[in-house]
């Protein structure tokens, strides 16, 4: 279906991809980080076919018009508006973008309003993922670097091979800070960063970091102490919509704060991470509503909805029994 489709026409050095519903007309569109060629947008066309708006949308260059060396890429609502921004990372001497959605089909290159800007110029943003690392409610930018060659140094005396992973803090409405230097040695430690997935794999209520290292073993990073705040993870199961239930989009309400996250399809690069849906919700002690509209069209209005545990929620049926094994120690 490539060629009918509409996605296979444009040139491209593809290197990451995002599946998500960015102009929330509840069909899953298609964004994929390019290196050194423009960033691509496939819009949903409803019937089998995308419409290419990469150019019109915004995010086929930096503000100043370079096509830069894109390669993770993610999509998350930074600002809590209800809308999907992207974030491409780039190599050394190139910035990682921050494009905001401006809920009419096209992005702004946020990166300097939003605190990021030119601060992590000589890191090679090999991938990445929106993370809520302490269930603040706001997602959070998790980075692996390392540059691609083991000799850099040699012509980039700025530069090194091994790099250490990048964790900035969403302090809300899509600000950031850096906060890597207060999560431990481990995660500061250089390494030549690849892949990088995300799973809450002791599942104990906050997400956890595994990153794919090149000439060296793997990386498995679990988060101590983010569970601290509340929240509540969720496992889609669809019927009649696809098994996983890709492309549904989950409204959250909790004090009058609210959470729109979508289950995507790809992201990040050379990696893929655990499907459920994971709500931070700060120090709020209740959940006032969760509202799922399934790829399907099918809408599952729940209250009563538990915090601090993993749920699975099955399409038309609500909430369904499910094993979740706490790790061991």
């Amino acid at each position: 279906m490539s060629d009918a489709s509409g996605v296979s026409k444009p040139e491209s050095k593809g290197m990451g991809v995002v599946l998500a519903d960015f102009n929330n007309d509840g069909w899953t569109d298609i964004a994929i980080a390019n290196d050194s060629w423009p960033n691509f947008l496939f819009l949903n066309k409803h019937d089998g076919t995308f419409e290419d708006a990469s150019f019109v949308s915004g995010i086929a260059a930096s503000e100043d018009g370079r096509y830069e060396a894109g390669m993770g890429i993610d999509a998350a609502d930074v600002d809590r508006d209800g809308w999907m921004d992207l974030y491409i990372t780039h190599l050394d001497f190139e910035l990682n973008r921050l494009y905001r959605n401006n809920h009419n089909g096209t992005f702004d290159d946020d990166t300097y309003p939003s605190g990021i800007g030119n601060k992590y110029l000589l890191l090679s943003g090999v991938s990445m993922k929106f993370l809520d690392f302490d269930n603040r409610g706001w997602p959070g930018i998790l980075q692996a670097n390392g540059a691609m060659v083991d000799n850099v140094e040699l012509y980039h005396s700025e530069v090194t091979y091994k790099e250490p992973l990048l964790m900035l803090r969403n302090v809300g409405k899509g600000r950031f800070e850096n906060v890597s230097q207060s999560l431990g040695p481990d995660f500061t430690r250089p390494i030549a960063g690849r892949g990088l997935a995300t799973a809450d794999f002791d599942n104990d209520g906050d997400v956890d970091i595994a990153v794919n290292v090149r000439g060296d073993y793997p990386v498995i990073l679990r988060n101590d102490g983010g569970n601290a705040n509340h929240w509540l993870e969720v496992l889609l199961i669809g019927t009649p919509s696809n098994r996983d239930g890709i492309g549904a989009s989950l409204k959250l309400v909790s004090e009058g704060f609210v959470e729109v996250e979508q289950a995507k399809g790809g992201t990040s690069y050379m990696s893929a991470s655990d499907p459920r849906i994971h709500f931070g919700l700060g120090k709020r002690n209740r959940i006032d509503s969760l509202e799922i509209t399934w790829p399907s069209g099918h809408v599952d209005r729940l209250t009563n909805v538990p915090m601090d545990q993993i749920i699975a929620i099955k399409e038309s049926a609500g909430i369904v029994p499910h094993v979740f094994p706490k790790l061991q120690e």
